[in-house]
């Protein structure tokens, strides 16, 4: 990359593509497809989210024990919360467009080649990851396909309730497991993008938030300037942390709620699974199959909670800028405005996910025990039902 010309929103652009194309992100209306655009979101997300989403609730409600119903429940829960997720960047998605101009603003503000190598390491960050998840959910996909192809008699990937008699013939059972398999593949590639865009625009955040404190600690250790020219340099420094404070709060609008409800989701996915695969009578590839599932929402949540720990750890570091800089040999007023500054970092970058719950590792670590705790819930249930 140009170390002259960054541009952060480079790493969300296959995020916007993708969105483009299940539906949430329309073109522009003089296109022949955006003005089609309505019609394909609405077959789009009815074939492969409504309908999937159906299959996997009633599979749910005709469960007759408790192995069947951790096993539908841990499928069935993750895709609502996906389409609540869609639903969500549907709503802020005018929000989110507009955070990208805020993002070519930042850009435009870098000083200097170290600044631009720190953006440009976040990118490189936030593609990394993007590359990496989108690996781990080809593998979860392909070992879904594999088990599907080695059963022993005729399944589909993931516990699903089908309208007709599926088993009865050859030809019956694969069209609708290429079917089913088109839907799921259709659902990976949404779950791959709203996995991984909320920590894209946070890596991003993070990496403007560094290169501030970058900026803020030189004041006044290279060349003397006058105190007027300096203070004016402080104002734009204020102005940029203002920016960024405006753009967290938007991001903690867009992720509050969908990540108070992934935490549960999560918690739920991981008490379930956890308990079908300890106690219920499965096979190798059906034990792989769920492992997979298992590692691939541990990891949508583990990404969230790092990414906004990783703001937080920027934020303070602005913080300790702050307090770095030469500020003892500036004038009476710079220094006021450095109070200010002062005032405004002190406020930690904790994203809070429904009003009171923070996102962070600490949290994921709570998400963990609390599914174990399930876990052990359910595993009494068991025994008393065996007694």
């Amino acid at each position: 990359m140009d170390m002259a010309k960054v541009d952060s929103t480079r790493a969300l652009v296959n995020h916007w593509r993708i969105f483009r194309i299940i539906g949430v992100h329309p073109p522009g209306k003089r296109t022949v497809w955006g003005r089609h655009y309505t019609a394909y979101s609405m077959v789009w997300n009815v074939t492969f989210h409504i309908c999937i989403w159906l299959s996997f609730s009633v599979n749910l409600l005709q469960s007759n024990s408790l192995e069947t119903f951790c096993e539908s429940l841990c499928v069935a829960m993750p895709h609502t919360l996906y389409m609540l997720k869609l639903i969500n960047v549907g709503r802020m998605r005018g929000e989110m467009i507009r955070s990208h101009r805020v993002l070519r603003h930042l850009d435009r503000r870098l000083g200097c080649a170290d600044e631009r190598r720190i953006i440009v390491a976040g990118i490189e960050q936030a593609e990394f990851i993007f590359r990496t998840i989108l690996r781990g959910i080809v593998c979860t996909v392909t070992v879904g396909i594999v088990y599907m192809a080695v059963a022993s008699e005729p399944t589909l990937m993931y516990p699903t309730w089908i309208p007709w008699n599926w088993r009865d013939s050859s030809s019956s059972y694969l069209s609708t497991a290429m079917l089913h398999t088109t839907a799921i593949m259709a659902n990976a590639t949404a779950v791959l993008n709203l996995c991984t865009y909320p920590g894209t625009y946070l890596i991003l955040v993070s990496a403007h938030t560094k290169a501030l404190a970058l900026r803020v600690s030189k004041l006044r250790y290279g060349t003397p300037l006058p105190a007027v020219r300096m203070q004016a340099i402080l104002v734009g420094y204020i102005h940029d942390h203002q920016i960024i404070l405006r753009l967290f709060k938007s991001l903690e609008r867009s992720l509050s709620m969908t990540g108070f409800l992934q935490f549960f989701s999560t918690a739920c996915a991981q008490c379930t699974i956890c308990y079908f695969l300890l106690f219920g009578n499965v096979g190798i590839m059906r034990f792989m199959n769920m492992l997979f599932l298992l590692v691939a929402l541990t990891t949508e949540t583990l990404l969230l909670c790092y990414t906004a720990e990783l703001l937080c750890k920027e934020g303070e570091s602005l913080l300790t800028a702050v307090y770095s800089c030469n500020w003892l040999s500036q004038s009476v007023h710079f220094r006021r405005l450095l109070l200010l500054m002062l005032a405004r970092c002190q406020n930690p970058l904790i994203l809070v996910a429904g009003v009171i719950v923070p996102i962070s590792m600490k949290t994921f670590m709570v998400v963990i025990k609390g599914a174990y705790t399930m876990l052990t819930l359910l595993n009494e249930i068991r025994k008393s039902s065996l007694e």
